[in-house]
């Protein structure tokens, strides 16, 4: 489930971004929820946010070693993990693989979202965020079960 779950999360990443390269122009806006939610393709060289522009080399490395690390501990930890909490590492994997193969290939990671309340992002955030929400819920309701 693990493996499966990493390879869909960056395949749906790594689709959605190709229908948007192949169907929209470079800064184009689509409409989808006036006021609320655009399609605006935009080149991120850089991390969330567009923080550390131009840094590739670092993200690519960084993103490697924390993929590496994070499949790693699901390995080894498996048995002891809830199955929420493997779920969640394997959203945050497979969302970092999106990002990173875009890094590796096209220089830059692909963003397209926007919901005008927060900067633009793309499918790999999604899973990488709400990865991130779902473990740190799962750490804490194991806490205080234990308690």
């Amino acid at each position: 489930m693990f493996w499966i779950i990493i390879v869909a999360a960056a395949a749906l990443d790594l689709l959605s971004k190709q229908l948007v390269i192949s169907g929209m122009e470079l800064d184009q806006t689509i409409g989808v929820i006036p006021g609320i939610l655009d399609l605006h393709y935009i080149r991120n060289y850089g991390a969330a946010f567009s923080t550390m522009q131009n840094k590739r080399v670092f993200l690519i490395v960084v993103t490697v070693l924390m993929m590496a690390a994070l499949c790693v501990y699901a390995v080894k930890m498996k048995q002891k993990m809830s199955k929420v909490e493997l779920v969640s590492l394997a959203m945050i994997v497979g969302g970092g693989a999106g990002n990173l193969i875009d890094r590796i290939f096209l220089g830059y990671v692909t963003d397209f979202l926007d919901i005008h309340l927060i900067p633009i992002f793309n499918v790999a955030d999604c899973f990488v965020t709400v990865g991130c929400v779902l473990l740190v819920i799962a750490v804490l309701t194991e806490k205080k079960e234990e308690k």
